[in-house]
């Protein structure tokens, strides 16, 4: 068995981009450039100031404002919305693969910031284990944690448990919620933008921190055609590779994100010149997007200039451990639909980026194949490939 028999057939999202809405009402918002990061005062401690951030507004679905309830409550639609998309109704042996980077963390944290005792049920895993109670899936249940490259590793991870393991559903995912932790460590490191988020473009300046939830159901595609479900796409290709250059630091020639790169085209059957689509990582930073465009054209050659590439973050914010299973979900729309969304903000060429990164506006084009890739500290790098059926 190889790659090419996993197939996505259900896709669900909770984004600060029309939250609770539907995936057709998200995606064409996208597709718009509509900017869901807006200036808020934000939890920081001893900073009184408002932030790009970009929240998803729970008004109208729950009255919580506790943010360990919004991370359940934003999991559980998206997870709602992907089991119902792929028309699944026995879910007892379905497995589930969630890629987080805080995860249940933000009880204690809720806790220490009330001045309560810390309680059990605060480890990482608490979210998976939660999801997979409430929905029944008694297949393997696996937390990953591999930085911003946590969703991308959780979708590749369940490819590989129904290669080798021949489980026949898998649901894999990622969520986030902002938090003091994340907002504090991020405004340390000085890579929050004051601004809007200006991926690859002359005079961007850092990200801004964004929440999300989202999950795509795999399963072998004899397991989908037999139950004659949708297929949104195949899963061709996933690497996961690590620079081993700086904790917080990617390599500045994006060694690694390279070698994820070329290895999953290489797992795929691909050239590079195959590709049509890119959903690139592009936080906006000043060294991850130069990297980004060095590993680009390190693997593509001549070819880098002509593939299209887009980073929806610049829409969304960055939702850390649920950025690489959204982006995924970009892809797979992006197939269906024959339509890329903008790299948004875009306004002044970087001379070092000069590649095609769909400014401001969406771009009808037809897309057979896309890769997504994610890049996270400690040098984290992923790349899954995905594919018209």
């Amino acid at each position: 068995m190889n790659a090419l028999n996993v197939v996505i057939t259900g896709i669900g999202a909770v984004t600060p981009l029309k939250p609770f809405k539907g995936m057709d009402t998200f995606w064409n918002a996208l597709c718009s450039g509509e900017d869901a990061v807006k200036k808020e005062k934000p939890p920081l401690l001893g900073i009184d100031m408002e932030w790009p951030m970009a929240k998803i507004d729970l008004s109208g679905f729950s009255n919580s404002t506790n943010p360990v309830d919004k991370l359940q409550i934003i999991a559980e639609e998206a997870l709602r919305m992907a089991t119902e998309d792929a028309e699944l109704h026995n879910h007892s042996n379905i497995g589930l693969s969630i890629g987080t980077i805080l995860g249940n963390v933000l009880v204690k944290e809720n806790e220490m910031m009330l001045g309560q005792k810390p309680s059990a049920g605060s480890s990482l895993s608490n979210i998976t284990s939660h999801l997979s109670g409430k929905f029944n899936l008694q297949g393997p249940e696996i937390t990953v944690s591999t930085a911003c490259a946590s969703g991308t590793d959780a979708i590749g991870i369940a490819m590989r448990k129904i290669m080798a393991e021949g489980i026949p559903i898998m649901i894999a995912g990622g969520v986030e919620v902002l938090s003091n932790f994340a907002l504090t460590g991020f405004h340390a490191l000085k890579v929050l933008t004051e601004e809007k988020v200006r991926p690859f473009d002359k005079s961007r300046s850092g990200i801004a921190l964004g929440e999300g939830a989202a999950f795509v159901v795999l399963e072998s595609e004899e397991h989908a055609v037999q139950r004659k479900a949708k297929i949104y796409g195949r899963v061709l290709g996933y690497t996961s590779r690590v620079d081993a250059n700086n904790l917080t630091a990617p390599d500045r020639e994006g060694r690694g994100l390279a070698d994820a790169i070329n290895q999953s085209i290489l797992q795929a059957n691909l050239k590079p010149h195959d590709i049509d689509y890119i959903n690139a990582h592009g936080t906006g930073t000043l060294y991850n997007d130069l990297m980004e465009t060095k590993a680009i054209k390190k693997i593509f050659g001549k070819s880098a200039h002509d593939v299209p590439i887009s980073s929806t973050k610049s829409m969304l914010g960055h939702s850390l451990g649920a950025a690489g299973v959204i982006e995924a979900i970009c892809c797979l729309l992006s197939i269906k639909n024959k339509i890329i969304p903008p790299t948004i903000n875009f306004r002044e060429k970087d001379p070092e980026c000069d590649l095609d990164y769909v400014p401001n506006i969406a771009r009808f084009h037809k897309v057979k194949t896309a890769m997504s890739f994610s890049a996270g500290f400690g040098g984290q790098n992923s790349a899954v490939i995905l594919g018209k059926i």
